[in-house]
């Protein structure tokens, strides 16, 4: 499957809604809430990676539908989805950054599904850290972290990288050019 134009449309109304209603909230917003966006199947443009520009491992071939449905398109238009986590191919769990998002596999964590003999199960963290203004509210978001733990007998964490950092004018990470 891949990503219908309903779900587009959706997405769409729902990101620009989002934006308005964070940019417009006290105290003052210059910028858009960093948004992620989680779905199951990868978008072709997962293939654009190569060993030596994402962190993790690519295993097996990205099974990503034969129908580009442009959402990755749409999601660099909106402007605020800082990454993108999918699920589908269970061996990889690599993080790249192609125009802006940070496109990452969340790596194979169930037992009852196909694996790699020797490779751990792992799952996908994203801690998301919050800006407190001097008198202690919550206030826009600092940053996006991501790691994995594996499961093995020390719950190991690998991997750990900064997504997007608002120190850096929203640009955590190195990006892959698509040309």
């Amino acid at each position: 499957g891949w990503i219908k134009a309903s779900q587009e449309a959706w997405f769409r109304k729902t990101s620009s809604s989002l934006q308005k209603n964070y940019t417009s909230q006290q105290p003052s917003q210059k910028e858009p809430a960093p948004a992620l966006a989680y779905f199951h199947i990868p978008l072709p443009e997962f293939s654009s990676f190569t060993a030596s520009n994402f962190t993790g491992v690519k295993q097996e071939g990205i099974s990503s539908p034969s129908i580009n449905s442009g959402f990755f398109t749409t999601m660099v238009e909106a402007g605020d989805v800082k990454a993108a986590f999918i699920g589908h191919d269970h061996i990889n769990d690599f993080c790249g950054k192609l125009t802006g998002i940070q496109l990452c596999y969340a790596g194979g964590f169930g037992y009852h599904a196909y694996g790699k003999a020797g490779w751990s199960r792992r799952a996908r963290v994203v801690s998301v850290q919050l800006e407190k203004t001097e008198s202690g509210e919550w206030q826009g978001v600092k940053s996006i972290k991501t790691w994995k733990r594996l499961d093995d007998q020390h719950l190991t964490t690998i991997d750990s990288e900064v997504l997007w950092n608002r120190g850096s004018n929203g640009r955590g990470g190195k990006d892959h050019d698509r040309s």
